[in-house]
């Protein structure tokens, strides 16, 4: 089934599709790139399509400017308490703050008028956390400790908020902690939770978990709040971070931004009351020398936003009823995978990389729709629920599995053109084979042929009618490839091209297409080594088969012959002509090499020869000088033949050129 490369390609396709539809299962069922490629994936659309700013919420900010007002750091308690009465005619819904009044203060009056003004507040929600090594199940983060407010402002308060700030791997911080517990396993809630069901008019005592949602019920419809394993939700950033406070200028003057006011500026009545009235005020660090409170977000580029605002984009989130889930749910995801990978891998399959082009584009321009259709899901000041972040990072392996495909294809086709050209080489000598691989990748292979110097050598069996007549057929072809498969090892070894076999005889020649120097005395020592071969052989047992050679070198026209649809590459001219002549039995005789005198003149001093006299051969006006070669270098022809005793004179006709 393997052995045909369609079928092959096809499975090992199959196989790529499965394995990454597979892996791109487990690696959404476990999550993997949330907090790496999905992470940037949110942060992208957070940052592009913002929550929208209502006007519901205002930032109290603990700036510099308090702090030199007050003439001390920490704050006394009494500056607290300044603030909750300078609060109370403006009619504030809730006042959440994320400072912790955990320990007694070194001034009682402080903490007595303090816990007073939050009684007559009556809207107070107080910052609790939790403290120790966390552990993330069950839809909340287990402390093993809680640092809560003192009795007097705990007994005094509307209610507590957790303010467990967890900056991801990044450093960044994209949830909101709604649910932790402590060693009582009750479970208590984050401080924007809190605060915004108080401004809701929401009953968080009846608040359930259900799968993986926390669902509150509220006047204006279920806050069903996603959240993950470890009781965390998404936030859906709703403006950049505030710039800083200036205390005594004009607040609040940004579209698009949370509205900050200078704790300093309320204090002394300074702040319009319509910035304050019937608004969630959450109280906390901001624009402060000596607290870096502060953190990445998603949409904060190169600052950082300060924790009361991170809470306050918490609790727009709530108030918008719109909660970014970090990816489109395991099957729709798995689904989107399968597509893709499909899809993308048939183009591969079908195109090579101009398909892996096309798949990428496909896979930019599927995100650009997503995101187009996550666009269009937030559009509106109010929202229904969940909204699901197009899950585009688990999407991006794909490339890397048509990576694969390619890889594989691109592959399989080298080893496809190996294997073809091992095939050819088996009808067409490696060279020529190559020669017209390489023209045809130019463009360049069509009729014709260029004047080369060349050497050119024929081989004909002695007796091989007599042979043959004793012979069958099958023997006959098998006594012809023997040797000729032996001889071509040895013509490759001298670099010779072997151009065509005609029944007995072979053809093989050198300098074309390939250069090679010192063509002429390559040709010769082939010559002598494949005597040698021969006589070998034929010692081992082989039948009585004996060859003659006949060597010649000249200019010659080299190139393809033939038809536009049926070409052969081949070389033609005078010098091939001689060569062939010289085969005849009265020149190259039994287990003989002869050459002519062109030959002869480029192989050196180191020869052994018989001068066989100017012999006259068919197609020659003029006699041709040749030579019976016996030995080159150090390379002896086994059976050197003694000088005949009659000069030839005029040789038969031989050869089949």
């Amino acid at each position: 089934m393997f052995r045909n490369r369609k079928r092959r390609q096809r499975a090992v396709l199959a196989l790529i599709i499965g394995l990454g539809t597979l892996l791109g299962a487990y690696l959404t069922s476990a999550r993997y790139f949330e907090n790496n490629i999905q992470a940037a994936v949110y942060d992208y659309v957070i940052t592009s399509a913002p929550a929208e700013v209502r006007n519901q919420i205002t930032i109290v900010a603990i700036d510099d400017a308090t702090i030199t007002k007050y003439d001390r750091w920490p704050l006394p308690r009494q500056a607290y308490a300044d603030l909750l009465t300078a609060l109370k005619p403006m009619a504030a819904k809730v006042i959440a703050f994320d400072v912790g009044f955990f320990d007694p203060s070194d001034r009682p009056q402080d903490d007595q008028a303090l816990a007073a003004a939050i009684r007559d507040a009556g809207n107070v929600i107080l910052a609790m956390q939790g403290e120790g090594l966390a552990e993330y199940r069950d839809r909340a983060q287990h402390f093993p400790g809680l640092k809560l407010p003192l009795p007097m402002f705990r007994d005094a308060a509307a209610g507590l908020g957790a303010v467990n700030v967890n900056p991801e791997f990044d450093s960044r911080v994209r949830e909101a902690q709604l649910v932790i517990k402590g060693p009582d396993g009750q479970p208590h809630y984050a401080l924007a939770l809190v605060a915004s069901i108080k401004h809701l008019a929401g009953d968080l005592s009846r608040a359930t978990i259900e799968g993986d949602q926390l669902l509150v019920p509220a006047p204006l419809g279920v806050r069903n709040m996603p959240i993950n394993e470890g009781g965390a939700m998404r936030i859906y950033y709703a403006a950049p971070p505030a710039p800083a406070v200036e205390a005594g200028q004009p607040a609040c003057q940004t579209p698009g931004q949370f509205c900050v006011v200078s704790m300093k500026d309320v204090i002394e009545g300074n702040i319009p009351r319509n910035l304050l009235q019937a608004r969630s005020i959450y109280v906390g660090a901001h624009t402060l020398s000596a607290v870096p409170d502060n953190y990445p977000v998603p949409n904060s580029a190169n600052e950082k936003m300060w924790g009361v605002e991170i809470w306050a984009n918490a609790a727009q989130s709530i108030f918008t009823n719109r909660y970014p889930v970090p990816y489109q749910g395991f099957l729709p995801t798995v689904l989107q995978v399968f597509a893709l990978l499909v899809a993308g891998a048939m183009l591969v399959f079908r195109l090579r990389l101009l398909g892996f082009l096309l798949a990428l584009g496909g896979l930019a321009a599927y995100s650009f729709v997503q995101l187009a259709l996550f666009l269009f899901q937030v559009e509106g000041a109010i929202g229904n629920g969940p909204v699901h972040i197009p899950s585009i990072g688990y999407l991006a392996p794909s490339v890397f599995w048509w990576v694969v495909t390619l890889g594989y294809l691109l592959v399989e086709e080298q080893l496809a053109v190996a294997r073809t050209q091992s095939t050819f080489g088996r009808f067409v000598t490696p060279s020529v084979a190559r020669t017209i691989m390489d023209r045809e990748e130019r463009g360049g292979l069509h009729l014709g042929g260029e004047m080369r110097d060349m050497t050119v050598l024929f081989g004909d069996i002695r007796g091989f009618t007599t042979m043959s007549e004793g012979m069958d057929a099958a023997t006959l072809m098998g006594t012809l490839n023997r040797y000729f498969d032996g001889m071509v090892g040895v013509v490759n070894r001298y670099e010779g091209t072997v151009n065509k076999y005609n029944g007995d005889n072979i053809m093989v020649i050198w300098n074309a297409p390939v250069e090679v120097p010192d063509h002429a005395r390559k040709a010769v020592e082939c010559a002598v080594e494949l005597q040698k071969w021969i006589v070998a052989e034929r010692a081992r047992g082989g039948p009585d088969v004996s060859f003659g050679f006949g060597i010649n070198t000249g200019a010659a026209i080299a190139g393809f012959l033939g038809a536009s649809g049926r070409m052969e590459y081949t070389v033609i001219g005078d010098p091939v002509n001689v060569a062939s002549r010289l085969t005849s039995n009265d020149i190259a005789r039994r287990d003989q090499v002869a050459c002519s005198a062109e030959t002869l003149a480029q192989l050196g001093d180191d020869v052994v020869k018989v001068d066989l006299g100017a012999i006259f051969v068919k197609g020659r006006s003029e006699p041709v000088r040749c030579y019976q070669i016996d030995r080159i270098g150090l390379s002896a022809n086994p059976n050197p033949a003694p000088p005949p005793e009659i000069p030839v004179g005029k040789a038969a006709v031989a050869g089949f050129h």
